[in-house]
């Protein structure tokens, strides 16, 4: 009984040495994402393929006045919209490793269009040769 005590004292007096967690800001247009690279290929709910680059990364607080977004759930999944050839090429080439880009434009997934949590519209490939 008394290593119980004595480990549970030990564990309060290293706790109280942790500095409080911050709050993490909501992203926004312009911030950075960065994580893992992917593709997904799935199919819109009329049939039609869809082929959507996702980063994925840790958990990040979304705005909370947002009608698709919950504030209490973070996102990990940001769908990179690659309308363009010249967009798919450079992500092609980065699929599995780790990318940052600027998400000039971004929003919480509202249709079966937007694959992931948050689509982006707008991005910019950062660290690119």
């Amino acid at each position: 009984m008394v290593p119980t005590r004595l480990a549970l004292i030990l564990v309060f007096a290293a706790l109280s040495f942790c500095s409080p967690a911050q709050a993490q800001a909501p992203i926004k247009d312009g911030d950075i994402l960065t994580g893992t690279l992917r593709v997904v290929n799935t199919r819109h709910d009329n049939g039609m393929k869809i082929v959507a680059y996702q980063i994925v990364s840790k958990p990040r607080a979304m705005p909370v006045n947002d009608d698709f977004c919950t504030a209490e759930n973070g996102a990990t999944t940001f769908h990179l919209f690659a309308i363009t050839d010249a967009a798919r090429e450079q992500l092609k080439a980065r699929l599995g490793k780790q990318v940052s880009v600027k998400a000039v434009k971004l929003f919480c997934a509202q249709t079966a269009w937007h694959i992931g949590d948050v689509a982006v519209p707008e991005w910019k490939l950062l660290g690119e040769p």
